[in-house]
């Protein structure tokens, strides 16, 4: 005998398990096409993001998603491996640029469909990664110097070197910032990334950054490491938060971090010591696998616009490298000698390279740290 009742509640539940097969069907489907079309921008993630191409979107009917990488191993890896890697536009910092030319992993720009590169700063052209510009062009960049608290660093800013981080060396003993700075100065951060704080130790012991002095003189930078050490907090990427919360009088830091703490922390300054730093330059170059090229050079002509500077700075606060966009960011940005770097300063930042081997690099900070 059929048992109706027992029929009746499997029914039900064929038909919820139905239903909710489908929703779950049509919402993926949905996502799923939302990224088909999208052309996909891989970046930093304190560089861009999705929001940026809002109004390049709306004007052009063009998707744009982007994704974020931690470093361009991730970025080498996805391209070499996988035919179809889905990446379409790269937004490489400096030395990456490089990495990415010599591995055939860009494809080269059309000039005529970049309209906006005659608006570009002359001084971020042809950069020793790709110096005919072939492959990438700038849209973004930041010095990287000291951001401090003006309220315990009670020194006038063309008085604070590197010496603030690294020490001091007296009758051949490295002291504290304390020494000179005063005791509430006794506390640093750097970067997490090792190479660029050998970077900058190189720079402050000896005013250059040629892979050679590294090479003859490895022994002085390992020592100006280990002994500085006592005064570091930590090594870490969230400096902004050392600095705010008062842990760290004196942390290096991007000139970017520091535009966005100036608009609610006043007493949060930034300096670029006399001898010179570096700095990040953003680029834009297009995949050697995208399927998309014509719709990435839109992509990137947008970006290099006017407009698209200004949106990309509003957001994440990088420097534009259209000429058009820096007349018109805010005066307290611009006039700014270290936020907004001139042509005379700029000459003494210096871009990371490639020359130093990782090995060599990762020997010095073991040793240092050990």
């Amino acid at each position: 005998m059929i048992n109706i009742r027992a029929l009746w509640r499997y029914g039900i539940g064929f038909l919820l398990v139905l239903f909710a097969s489908l929703f779950l069907y049509v919402f993926l489907s949905l996502g799923k096409d939302k990224g088909v079309g999208a052309v996909t921008v891989y970046a930093y993630c304190d560089m861009l993001s999705t929001e940026d191409f809002d109004e390049f979107t709306q004007e052009t009917g063009i998707p744009v998603v982007v994704r974020h990488f931690e470093a361009i191993e991730e970025v080498i890896t996805k391209l070499v491996f996988t035919q179809d890697s889905g990446i379409d536009v790269l937004a490489p910092t400096d030395s990456m640029v490089e990495v990415l030319i010599e591995k055939n992993l860009l494809l080269p720009l059309s000039r005529e469909s970049l309209p906006s590169i005659a608006n570009l700063a002359p001084h971020l052209l042809g950069r020793f990664y790709d110096p005919s510009n072939v492959y990438t062009f700038p849209f973004s960049w930041s010095p990287v110097g000291i951001g401090y608290d003006a309220r315990v660093v009670k020194t006038l800013p063309q008085n604070i070197d590197w010496d603030i981080i690294f020490g001091k060396m007296v009758n051949g003993t490295l002291v504290s910032p304390e020494y000179v700075y005063g005791a509430a100065v006794d506390k640093v951060c750097l970067g997490e990334d090792p190479y660029e704080t050998v970077f900058l130790a190189l720079l402050y012991l000896y005013g250059s950054v040629d892979a050679q002095l590294l090479a003859d003189h490895e022994g002085e930078v390992i020592a100006l490491l280990r002994n500085q050490k006592p005064w570091i907090e930590c090594y870490t990427n969230n400096l902004r938060y050392f600095l705010v919360s008062g842990v760290c009088p004196a942390v290096v830091i991007p000139g970017a971090y520091m535009i966005q703490l100036q608009a609610e922390y006043p007493w949060a300054d930034f300096v670029i010591p006399a001898n010179g730093s570096m700095m990040y330059i953003g680029n834009f170059g297009i995949s050697i696998t995208s399927k998309k090229v014509e719709q990435a050079h839109k992509v990137i002509e947008y970006m290099l616009s006017k407009k698209g500077a200004l949106a990309c700075y509003e957001n994440n606060k990088f420097l534009p490298a259209n000429l058009e966009a820096c007349a018109v960011l805010p005066e307290s940005v611009r006039n700014h000698k270290y936020l907004f770097p001139d042509v005379s300063l700029f000459n003494r930042l210096h871009t990371l390279h490639n020359d130093i081997p990782a090995q060599q690099i990762e020997n010095v900070w073991h040793s240092a740290m050990v």
